[in-house]
Formats: structure tokens, sequence, C-alpha cells
């Protein structure tokens, strides 16, 4: 008599904070922590990426993969004829063997696959500075903003977001970003674990490097036709609060995601290049500033 076996869902994430890959069935000769479904025929995992991460150069001369994007963005590299393949959310592909390739994922990528058959047939091939080149490269995310457009996509996305308006002697304190190039308040999106304001400081903390005292609410903006399309596939739906907020210490320290900052007048800061959401929301911060008015919607 056959039987159904189960792994539970908390069990997979709680080993998966620890690993890369984590097995869920085949014939698996290492032990791990997990238990697994024994399988001669074919392996089952998932692959969990927390960081940009570039897989060796290899190829299979038995197994055929078999992969579905769960979230994130990755690309391959046929080393063989130097074709570059695209996967996102919701995409599913075949590896056939002897296909030589590199992979580079984008941090919060996850992959759902299954190989088969079980068996470790995987040989490494030399690195040519042609693939390392490719690796440095990186995943650079490109964004594009709509509002109110005809024909933008759907969103499929809408994580909440906080932003500061932090001014100083009649200066407001922008960044300009490095995925569209135009200018932004400091702010970013809310983790499972924090309140909005928790996460107006970490990110104004994380972007500028000032410690930031949130005082007020300036406006809510949750427009459904307000969207943000990235070049990993997401499509992100309006949803930030906007505050009023004053530092600590003054010295600027951009991450990453900037290539430049600066103090901006309120007077020249509608003249500086930003997303029509972005524009509406600073439109509401200077009235704020003047009247104490607070914008909802």
């Amino acid at each position: 008599m056959g039987k159904m076996i189960k792994i539970n869902s908390s069990d997979i994430e709680s080993v998966l904070k620890g690993v890369s890959r984590q097995y869920l069935a085949g014939n698996l000769k290492k032990p791990q922590e997990l238990e697994f479904v024994v399988d001669k025929k074919l392996e089952i995992g998932i692959t969990d990426y927390d960081q940009y991460t570039t897989e060796v150069v290899h190829y299979h001369t038995e197994a055929v993969e078999y992969q579905y994007m769960l979230s994130g963005w990755t690309k391959y590299m046929d080393v063989e004829n130097g074709v570059e393949y695209e996967f996102k959310k919701g995409d599913f592909y075949c590896i056939e063997k002897n296909t030589t390739y590199a992979q580079k994922s984008k941090k919060g990528t996850r992959i759902l696959f299954i190989k088969v058959p079980s068996i470790n047939d995987k040989h490494v091939v030399e690195t040519s500075d042609v693939i390392e080149a490719w690796y440095k490269e990186g995943l650079k995310t490109v964004r594009k903003d709509y509002a109110h457009e005809e024909g933008m996509p759907e969103a499929n996305s809408m994580r909440p977001a906080a932003t500061v308006a932090i001014i100083n002697d009649e200066k407001i304190l922008m960044l300009k970003r490095m995925d569209n190039g135009k200018w932004t308040l400091p702010g970013g999106t809310m983790e499972l674990d924090e309140s909005l304001v928790d996460c107006a400081v970490r990110e104004v903390r994380e972007e500028t490097g000032l410690d930031v005292k949130v005082k007020e609410v300036i406006g809510t903006y949750t427009d459904p036709d307000i969207r943000i399309e990235y070049s990993d596939g997401e499509v992100r739906r309006e949803f930030t609060i906007v505050y009023y907020g004053t530092a600590s210490n003054s010295e600027v320290v951009i991450d990453d995601e900037s290539s430049t900052y600066a103090w901006i007048s309120l007077i020249d800061v509608l003249e500086y290049p930003m997303a029509a959401s972005q524009k509406r929301r600073i439109e509401d911060v200077l009235n704020f500033y003047k009247t104490g008015e607070k914008k909802m919607g």
C-alpha cells in the first residue's frame, strides 16, 4: 500500500535560511538537515539566492534540468555559442544534457528545480575572461514609472513603502536613483518584521547614513494606477507613506542604489527630473511645509 509524504513549508523555510540549495527528493548521498523523499529517478529541490550569485560554468552529461522561477530574475549564458537567456518569475525552462552554461541570479531569486535522473554527472569547466566579465556586469535593475497611462502593464505586486522628507535651511534632501536616473526622496519598502516608521528610519539610514526622527505623516499614496515596472518582471502598484522627519547628523553617505545626492532649494526642487508620482509627493511636501495641510489618497 502506498502512502503520502509531507515536508512542512515552515521546515523548508527554516533550512533555506542557512543554505542556498535544498533538496526535497532524490537519490542523495550527502546528509542534509531536512528530511527528503528518496527517489533514484529524479531530484527535486529549491535554489534560493539571498544575494547576487554566480554559478560555476558546468554541464551535465546525462541529466536534464527542468526549472520553474518562483521569484526573482536570472540569466544564463550558453558558453558554446554565446547566447544569453533571461528568466523571470513564472517562467519555466529546460536545460538539456551537454549544455555548457554560466548563470547569474539577482538577490531574492528562488527556483524550483527538477533533475532527471538523480545522478552526480556535473562537469565543471574553466571560466573564461569573457564569462568573468559577464559575471562582473551583474544584473542591473531598470525601472519604468507609469501614471494613468493607456497600455501600461498590469500590476502583479504591492509592497508598502515609506519615504521621508528631510528639510534643513529651506533645502530638501533628494537622491538620484541608479535604476532610472531620476530624483526621489530617501525611503524604501517595508520588511515583514517592522512597522512603517521603523521602515522609514532604516531605509533613510541605509540610503543616506542619516539617523532620522519621524515627526509627522505628510501624506498617503495608494493609487492603483500609479505603477513601477522593473526589469525583473515585477510591476508594483503604489502604496507609499511620506513622512516629515529631522536628522540628528548631517554627513550624507549614499549606498549603491543612488548615484548622487543633493540638498535642493525648496524653490528649485520641482525643476529636477523625477517621476510624475514623485513630483506629486514633492508638491504635497511643499504645501505641508507652508500650511501644515496633509494629503490622504
